[in-house]
């Protein structure tokens, strides 16, 4: 069973492996059962069910999109025995265009790999036009 100081450490981990780039690192931190309900109205908004999907259908997207994916730390909002609130700061930029946002992230937890996830934009309609032009 996972304790919140156990959640907390391996969220913590896997926030540092984000942090300095390593999205191979990231990625295995997530279940394969995974599902992601990604917050907005834009070409990336929608639920993705399963590790697979969310790495092809959300991450491999928006790092062809994209020429910068910056992960610039968090800010621990809620810890609860069924997962943790965090506020996430990232940037992305293509070409001369650029968007930074904080983005609140639920995170479920469950044998040792992030199961759930709900993610949404403070700045959602702009994160939205930055990734307008993605299909």
């Amino acid at each position: 069973m996972m304790t919140v100081e156990s959640t907390l450490s391996l969220l913590k981990a896997y926030h540092e492996a984000w942090e300095r780039g390593d999205q191979e690192a990231g990625i295995a931190f997530f279940a394969d059962e995974l599902v992601v309900h990604m917050g907005g109205d834009g070409p990336l908004a929608g639920v993705y069910t399963g590790r697979d999907s969310f790495v092809r259908d959300w991450i491999g997207r928006v790092a062809d999109y994209t020429d910068v994916w910056e992960v610039n730390g968090n800010d621990t909002l809620l810890v609860g025995d069924d997962g943790v609130l965090l506020l996430v700061h990232e940037t992305w930029a293509r070409g001369d265009r650029s968007v930074t946002t904080k983005r609140l992230g639920y995170y479920r937890v469950a044998g040792g790999k992030i199961v759930e996830c709900y993610f949404s934009d403070m700045n959602q309609p702009e994160v939205d036009a930055f990734f307008g032009g993605l299909t």
